[in-house]
């Protein structure tokens, strides 16, 4: 039994055939599934609908996925799934700049895709008010409100960027490995090829102004990433 049954997933894809049997095998597996085949529809769909995730295709009639994310972040705190053809990092990156939490490659395979659905699912559910914070340099972290404070000042994060952000928060002064960021952000075991986790720790140190040589953001050669603490800045 899926675990995230009854979801409300809304799909925005044009292709009559694709949103079909992603219909179908989105149902089987116990989702409740919507779709939308124009992008210019999309926004009102997502706002009328309020739906627990939403797959969205970049190639749309109207209004491309890339707008359409953007201009629903403005109202839609939940999970984005991006589908893309194209197979380079600057897809991905402005995938991700745009407001997505993760993307998935065409042709899509279907166990692919309901690993990277539930995983998302799973970030959300597991979001909880927590009372501990964190504090990195001028840095804090706020994991109940979701907020990232710097010199006091409310930093605007995109939803996988915090939810990086907090993983290695929770892990502060330790290296956080790629395996385990993978794991716990998009529920895939890392193949030594995927760049998605360096284009996303390159965006949030930008954010957070987080320059060299004394980054908070630290590269663990041959491991992965750690913020720093007092001990390790």
């Amino acid at each position: 039994m899926n675990e995230f049954a009854e979801k409300h997933i809304l799909v925005v894809e044009d292709d009559a055939e694709i949103s079909r049997l992603l219909t179908v095998f989105l149902k089987t597996e116990g989702f409740n599934v919507q779709v939308c085949q124009r992008g210019d529809q999309a926004p009102l769909a997502v706002r009328q609908a309020s739906p627990d995730l939403l797959i969205l295709d970049i190639l749309l009639p109207g209004q491309d996925g890339l707008s359409v994310c953007q201009q629903v972040r403005s109202f839609y705190q939940g999970p984005i799934l991006m589908l893309t053809a194209c197979e380079d990092d600057v897809s991905e990156l402005t995938a991700f700049r745009s407001g997505a939490d993760d993307y998935v490659r065409k042709p899509i395979r279907p166990d692919v895709l309901l690993m990277r659905i539930q995983a998302l699912l799973k970030r959300c559910a597991t979001s909880t008010v927590q009372s501990e914070q964190y504090r990195c340099g001028p840095i804090e972290i706020i994991p109940g409100r979701r907020e990232v404070l710097l010199n006091g000042e409310v930093v605007e994060l995109q939803s996988g960027e915090f939810d990086l952000l907090e993983l290695l928060a929770r892990h502060q002064g330790q290296a956080v490995s790629r395996d385990r960021c993978y794991k716990s952000l998009r529920g895939i075991d890392y193949d030594g090829a995927d760049r998605s986790l360096d284009m996303r720790i390159s965006s949030l140190r930008k954010r957070l102004g987080d320059q060299a040589p004394q980054r908070f953001i630290k590269t663990v050669r041959g491991t992965g990433y750690m913020l720093a603490n007092d001990e390790t800045r």
